[in-house]
């Protein structure tokens, strides 16, 4: 059984050549993440370049995803670089950088943030309560102290900010991924469902959207994110400075629950294996962590400085591998009939397509079948048979590299290239001999087959068929015979 759960690893100087993209290719990563809050776009397109011939060169499709910088709200430059904030200090902060006041690169900042609210800093290493507005400035009593450098973050979680979800930096980036061809596009510090609407309108038509929860005010808006975006990803770090820290494993799972049963792409971000920017062995905490991810239904784990800047970043890809196969074999075992995937098959169970994939995924199950071979146009039937969560290993034959690639994101789906048939019969003759000139399955065993009558067309998944590797097939009479 290969692994299901996809590994989304950082790009960066870690791997800044190509024989090391190669290395992590080879590794196993699925999805590579284009930070574009660093370097530039020559730096990008290059890195974009050595992914896809090191996918191509492994036989694999691997995903680029384009992760978007957002409006950050950061604080602005300090005498000296930084300043040291005592607990119970009283600071002053102003958007304007007044004399004697931390600077804050947020215009309406007196305007929006009222007596009373939170300022967290440094990534929630600093942390203090309004106490006065007054001269456009705000007054801050420090309750949790420490060293602030400049251009750290500064956020306001209880403040209703008037700030929109792109920049004009955003907008370029936007416009150059487009150009460049990137599979996802990852928007950070979205607030509601309309956000994700307006990075979608910049990103191309068809490009999946992954809306990053960071905010306190996403959270709350997780269902208006859901319906319009095409997956979220638990960004833990920010998310961590928004909420109370003890309540963020909880909030994880509310979030990867509710994806889940929106039929939507869940990952799981954040110092998942941090010791391991420089260590070449977890933590057995940061094993627990991925663990509990991948058994609470996660669709992806991602990977950032570990593979970004990290001394070892194709070992912690592997290690991130073996965590995930363990999960997913207690999962299965454990988890397989649960009441939660008995709620997800209901909620999804509204249209051929997804009654026929869940017939396939029952089937599977019922049998003990460990493959199900499906073919698609679009990749709408593979993101069905994923969120099913079938025990058998899904493979998906699909014509399309650019949806080949998307479906690298995809839980438990393996894409793989085909030439279009003019039937089904000529369809699954051509998987049998696949899967089986590959070793995937041997003569004799059975698979589950889906596809859509008649096939070569798009949003026609309605055939369920059962079938015995090396059962002869029946082929319709050729013409004029």
């Amino acid at each position: 059984m290969s692994r299901r759960t996809k590994i989304v690893a950082t790009m960066g100087p870690a791997a800044a050549d190509p024989d090391s993209v190669k290395a992590l290719v080879e590794a196993g990563m699925d999805v590579a993440r284009l930070n574009f809050s660093h370097g530039g776009p020559e730096s990008h397109e290059r890195m974009a370049e050595w992914i896809r011939e090191a996918a191509d060169a492994a036989g694999r499709s691997v995903a680029v995803l384009q992760d978007i910088q957002g409006p950050k709200i950061r604080v602005g430059r300090l005498p000296g670089g930084e300043v040291e904030l005592g607990q119970g200090e009283t600071v002053r902060m102003s958007a304007g950088g007044a004399a004697g006041s931390v600077p804050v690169g947020y215009p309406r900042l007196a305007d929006d943030v009222g007596e009373g609210d939170r300022v967290v800093l440094s990534d929630g290493l600093i942390e203090g309560r309004v106490t006065g507005v007054d001269g456009g400035a705000l007054t801050v009593l420090i309750h949790r102290g420490g060293v602030l450098k400049e251009r750290k973050g500064a956020a306001f979680p209880d403040s209703p900010l008037q700030i929109g979800p792109i920049t004009e930096k955003d907008r370029r980036d936007l416009e150059f991924g487009r150009r460049m061809g990137v599979d996802f596009v990852a928007a950070s510090f979205v607030r509601t469902g309309d956000d994700v609407a307006e990075v979608r309108k910049l990103a191309g038509p068809g490009v999946p959207i992954i809306a990053k929860v960071e905010l306190a005010a996403a959270y709350e808006n997780l269902d208006s994110i859901l319906d319009r975006a095409d997956g979220v990803m638990v960004a833990r770090g920010d998310l961590g400075v928004q909420l109370p820290m003890e309540t963020i494993p909880n909030v994880q799972a509310d979030i990867l629950r509710r994806t889940n049963r929106a039929g939507r792409i869940s990952i799981t971000a954040t110092e998942m294996l941090e010791s391991m920017v420089t260590a070449q062995r977890p933590s057995r905490a940061e094993v627990t962590d991925v663990s509990n991810a991948v058994i609470s239904g996660t669709d992806a784990v991602m990977l950032s400085a570990e593979t970004a800047v990290g001394r070892h970043p194709v070992r912690v890809i592997e290690v991130m591998s073996s965590i995930c196969r363990e999960a997913e074999m207690y999962r299965d075992a454990h988890l397989a009939s649960s009441e939660e995937v008995h709620f997800l098959e209901s909620y999804l169970a509204s249209t051929f397509a997804s009654a026929t994939a869940k017939a396939a995924t029952e089937a599977a199950r019922d049998l003990g079948f460990c493959t199900i071979a499906a073919f698609t146009e679009s990749g709408g039937t593979a993101q069905l048979l994923s969120k099913y969560r079938p025990s058998a290993d899904i493979m998906v034959f699909a014509p399309d590299p650019r949806v080949r690639r998307r479906m690298a994101l995809y839980w438990g789906v393996t894409p793989i290239p085909f030439e279009p048939r003019e039937s089904t019969d000529l369809m699954f003759a051509a998987a049998e001999k696949y899967l089986e000139k590959a070793g995937i399955c041997e003569r004799g065993e059975g698979v589950v087959m889906v596809a859509g009558v008649p096939p070569n067309r798009q949003a026609a998944t309605n055939l369920v068929k059962l079938h015995v590797i090396g059962e002869r097939l029946k082929f319709p009479p050729r013409r004029g015979g």
